[in-house]
């Protein structure tokens, strides 16, 4: 809970399978933090229907719910092979909106770096996100100047955002090189919704082909090309 709260319990899908104990993965205690460990291989699960599941949970906000989810729809994306990506992708997006569209900072964040995470697998799942643009990208614009809410992404237990003043308006700007966005947070667990936001838009448009710039434009109008 914090900067931008609602304050609304969600109830997904993804805990009722949990709560029942058929989800396909479960917390395992890793060192000082935690991750998660698949009761199967998660490159033989059926992304269609599973994919879906992982990311309606990114909008819990309690733990072990939102770890299990939001780790499990990265590393099941990855294992799932490209082919069943694409499969997965249109029955992802109305879950995947609903997290970007959250009140909850802590909940846009982790969808908008799933958003980057997808562009970033391969072409052929960028340019397949360029007709979900319409659904996906209007939260985008609405976060795009969110420069003093912070959420941490490196422990996801903690689902907390919060407000505090930014070193500097220049250190989001749209101009910046990319290995200047890189530093942001760098050594550190926090991270700025605007920068989030770039951050994803700036993937969306290296991997979604001749079509993206227009695109994100249509939707971010005072985006910037990284070209």
């Amino acid at each position: 809970m914090g900067a931008g709260d609602d304050s609304r319990w969600v109830r997904t899908r993804f805990r009722e399978r949990y709560d029942a104990g058929a989800a396909p993965a479960r917390v395992a205690h890793v060192g000082i933090g935690n991750g998660i460990a698949w009761r199967v291989d998660p490159g033989a699960l059926d992304a269609a229907t599973y994919l879906p599941l992982f990311v309606e949970g990114m909008r819990e906000t309690e733990h072990p719910y939102r770890l299990l989810a939001v780790r499990g729809a990265t590393e099941l994306a990855r294992a799932c092979g490209e082919r069943a990506l694409l499969d997965a992708l249109p029955r992802a997006v109305l879950p995947l909106k609903a997290a970007l569209d959250s009140s909850d900072f802590a909940v846009a964040a982790v969808a908008l770096e799933f958003v980057r995470e997808l562009a970033e697998m391969s072409p052929a799942v960028g340019e397949a996100l360029v007709p979900y643009y319409r659904q996906l990208l209007p939260a985008f614009n609405a976060h795009k100047n969110v420069r003093d809410v912070f959420v941490s992404l490196v422990n996801l237990s903690d689902s907390r955002s919060w407000r505090e003043r930014p070193r500097s308006s220049a250190a989001f700007a749209d101009e910046r090189s990319d290995a200047d966005e890189q530093m942001i947070g760098h050594g550190r667990s926090k991270r700025a919704i605007a920068s989030l936001t770039l951050r994803a838009l700036r993937a969306l448009e290296r991997s979604g082909g001749v079509d993206a710039l227009a695109n994100i434009k249509f939707h971010v109008p005072t985006y910037r090309s990284v070209a």
